[in-house]
């Protein structure tokens, strides 16, 4: 257990981290489209971004984004208990709904208000992840406070490709799937597929009683052109149930096992042209599902049916890409969104549609050494009116080595559907804002190291937040909370011949300005550094995670508490035996560590997961 993780001890351990390292990292090169929604080479972006790719996945030995997000400081992940509890994440020290989360560019963040629900993702079907820091609310709407994060499913490629896999581990846990995708020319197709069991552990700290999990998950996607216009078909869906803990409506009022089914999909058609030289035109239609259902009947009433929480979401986003120079690229589109959220708990009920429209308009322009991005929506909610924000990204090549940058934006997060019309719900209620300022440096010391440095504050006004008055005493959510995410954060990787070595350090300040206290279940300080081998047949990848102290309240008892933080490490290993076969083994939690990303809930103790595959590839 680590007893505290001060900020000199911190510097220490990320000078003294060995210094070699691998020679495939996306964030030296990779193409990122999320930051402007064109494509652009990483080490080129203005905006601070990170693009996970396939193989840093696989090498991760994480099952679930939540596993492999915590991989990476500035990204702090509260889980209520094991695989399939409710996982949030905070990005940059701002609120766990105030990410944006897609799938291949489809937002999934539901109408109620819980963030998104990144339980259900599993890794294996996933091509890469684009994560932009900070708001983009300019380009994506609502949500887009602390930033944005884009996971691109498996796509398919020339020729015919096949596979399949069977794995098993800790806690009664099994992982089975296959894919296969075939192309030929301008058209593709692919299917692939996973089932994901696991017995599970209790997730309660008290309980004895094991919570598992059972996922379904499969991803469809195709491709062909027509007349010189490419269409893009992709379907992603994650379907299952969960057993949690919760209480008791009688005596004695203890934990008592509950399950819940839910269903994630995402549907997208993409129609893509050159109208005229210079001019890209992009028409995307998309369908997004979020639904939980609750088992067993709602105690208080038990003919009705069992409470739920209900999601869908249609959009056409259709967006313009021209170029006026070599130098400027202009993008314009125009949004609309028809969403509607249902919702039944303990007899409370709403059942309401929601209209969206917006105008978004953004400026790329490169003149020699200098870089300049700006973006500005214009967003019209029914529920809430209008609402204008704006991004402005610099940068400044002072060699071909070193690139300064700086940005400043706004972003905004509508209230929610179970914030207007829920317990406590208020009708008047106006969206959360924020401002952001951010300066960095991109220094790369050679071809095969760089080093990144950003500082920056986000300032968030009009949180929404539960109100008694001795007017209401049954209290009523209002527009009163402001809070400041502040801080520093730096990166240094290296490559040398087969060895790749990342490591990334984060001190910031995520504080409630009314009550000068820290927000809760983040860290002030946190260290990640990765370190890979591998050869033509064989890699070894491993990790470590040192997060500082974390305020809470506890789940069992209510009462404020803080952690003493934790270090996390573990350890990957992959054979290629021939003949397309591979297997691979992780050890997670090497150390054994008891540790809790949200207080009262347990976490996974030390854990083998061994896996056999074969791929045609």
């Amino acid at each position: 257990m680590l007893k505290s993780l001060q900020m000199g001890g911190v510097l220490t351990l990320l000078m003294m981290s060995p210094m070699v390292c691998f020679a495939d990292d996306a964030n030296l090169g990779g193409v990122v489209v999320t930051a402007t929604r064109t494509a652009v080479t990483a080490d080129q972006e203005v905006a601070p971004v990170i693009v996970i790719t396939a193989q840093q996945i696989q090498m991760s030995g994480a099952s679930a984004i939540g596993d492999l997000l915590q991989q990476y400081a500035g990204l702090d992940i509260a889980s209520n208990g094991g695989p399939g509890q409710p996982t949030s994440l905070f990005l940059r020290g701002t609120n766990s709904n105030q990410t944006l989360v897609m799938i291949n560019g489809v937002k999934i963040n539901p109408a109620d208000g819980s963030g998104a629900a990144l339980q259900n993702i599993h890794l294996n079907d996933i091509e890469r992840i684009e994560i932009v820091k900070g708001p983009r609310a300019a380009l994506y709407g609502s949500d887009a406070i602390g930033g944005v994060i884009n996971i691109i499913t498996r796509q398919a490629s020339e020729g015919s490709h096949y596979g399949a896999y069977a794995g098993a581990g800790r806690y009664g846990t099994d992982d089975n799937g296959g894919h296969f995708d075939y192309g030929q020319g301008q058209s593709a197709f692919g299917v692939s597929a996973d089932y994901y069991h696991t017995d599970g552990f209790p997730a309660v700290a008290g309980s004895d009683i094991d919570n598992g999990n059972t996922d379904r998950t499969w991803n469809a996607y195709g491709h062909t052109q027509v007349g010189g216009v490419d269409m893009d078909i992709k379907h992603w869906q994650s379907t299952g149930k969960t057993q949690y803990m919760g209480f008791s409506d009688n005596p004695p009022y203890g934990l008592i096992p509950l399950d819940e089914d839910f269903q994630n999909q995402v549907t997208s058609l993409g129609v893509t042209g050159n109208p005229l030289s210079g001019w890209r035109s992009n028409l995307n239609l998309s369908h997004m599902l979020d639904q939980t259902d609750q088992i067993q009947a709602d105690p208080y009433n038990p003919a009705q049916t069992p409470d739920f929480v209900h999601t869908q979401r249609n959009v056409i986003d259709w967006q313009n890409d021209v170029a006026l120079s070599e130098y400027q690229l202009l993008t314009a589109g125009i949004y609309y969104e028809d969403q509607h959220a249902s919702s039944q708990s303990y007899g409370l009920a709403y059942d309401v549609p929601d209209r969206i429209h917006a105008l978004y308009l953004e400026d790329d322009l490169d003149a020699g050494d200098n870089h300049l991005v700006v973006a500005a929506r214009e967003t019209h909610d029914q529920e809430f009116g209008n609402h204008l924000t704006w991004n402005a990204d610099y940068a400044y090549d002072v060699s071909d080595a070193t690139r300064l940058t700086a940005g400043a934006g706004t972003g905004f997060r509508a209230p929610s559907a179970s914030e207007l019309y829920g317990f406590g719900g208020n009708p008047d209620l106006q969206p959360e804002t924020s401002k952001n300022l951010e300066v960095g440096m991109r220094q790369k010391i050679a071809t095969n190291q760089i080093f990144t440095l950003s500082i920056f504050r986000n300032n968030l006004d009009n949180l929404i937040q539960f109100v008694v008055t001795p007017s209401n005493l049954n209290g009523e959510n209002e527009n009163i909370a402001s809070a400041r995410a502040r801080g520093l954060e730096a990166g240094y990787q290296l490559t040398l011949h087969s060895w790749f070595w990342r490591s990334s350090v984060i001190f910031q300040q995520p504080e409630n300005l009314d009550t000068g206290t820290l927000l809760l279940r983040r860290s002030e300080r946190t260290l990640t550094t990765v370190l890979n081998w591998y050869n033509d047949t064989t890699s070894i990848g491993t990790h470590l995670i040192a997060s500082g102290p974390r305020d809470d309240l506890d789940f069992n008892s209510g009462l404020p508490v803080t952690d003493a933080g934790y270090v996390l490490a573990g350890v990957t290993v992959r054979q290629q035996l021939g003949h397309g076969l591979a297997v691979s083994g992780s050890l997670e939690n090497l150390l054994d560590t008891h540790y809790q990303t949200a207080a009262g809930y347990n976490m996974a103790g030390r854990s083998v997961f061994v896996r056999l595959e074969f791929n045609t590839d």
